[in-house]
């Protein structure tokens, strides 16, 4: 094997990828609607190699990278394990920061110097306060920097999920209602609006 070979090969192997399969696709658009650009579906799923490889990470372009164990029997080329109310949730996370760069925002510097601020003064960038109010919530939602909006959208999916499968499964939870409820203004917003304020 030449050397070239053995770089393309590597650089295959490193930047590995596939599209999205039909089960993601079905909860992003059930969440996010249907978004008008159409770089909104040039989504891809990366394998995550490099740096943290426990955590989900999204670049530019639609670059969506997952740890091994996201996939069904750990094998890449399976879809994601959506049954894993996490797993499910690292999908809008990342897919949400796709959709704050398609509305302009500069995702990836602001999150390079939120990231930063953790490391260096502790300030945990995903925080933010939860409030019994759905208003309240889309007000701290609409003026939120990068990092929060993506966590209360991750919660919101995630507690909107858990609450449909409860209903669905006969139970009567007024704790996940209590959660769902005021963030489904949020979830409203990003589907009903398409731009930041």
């Amino acid at each position: 094997m030449t050397k070239q070979n053995l770089r393309a090969r590597c650089a295959q192997a490193l930047f590995w990828s596939r599209p999205l399969c039909a089960a993601e696709w079905a909860l992003l658009d059930h969440y996010f609607g249907a978004p008008a650009d159409p770089r909104w579906r040039q989504m891809r799923i990366y394998l995550r190699r490099l740096g943290d490889t426990r955590r989900a990470l999204s670049f530019n372009g639609g670059f969506l990278s997952f740890p091994r164990y996201c996939f069904a029997v750990a094998d890449p080329r399976q879809p994601l394990r959506l049954e894993q109310p996490l797993i499910a949730g690292w999908l809008m996370h990342e897919a949400f920061h796709h959709w704050q760069r398609l509305q302009g925002r500069p995702v990836t510097r602001d999150a390079i110097r939120l990231q930063w601020r953790f490391w260096r003064h502790g300030d945990n960038p995903y925080l933010y306060n939860a409030c019994a109010s759905p208003e309240a919530l889309l007000t701290q939602f609409q003026s939120a920097q990068v990092e929060q909006q993506a966590q209360m959208w991750q919660d919101a999916v995630m507690a909107d999920l858990a609450y449909r499968q409860a209903v669905a499964d006969g139970l009567e939870r007024e704790d996940l209602a209590c959660v769902a409820l005021p963030l489904g203004g949020v979830l409203g917003w990003v589907r009903g609006e398409r731009c930041f304020k």
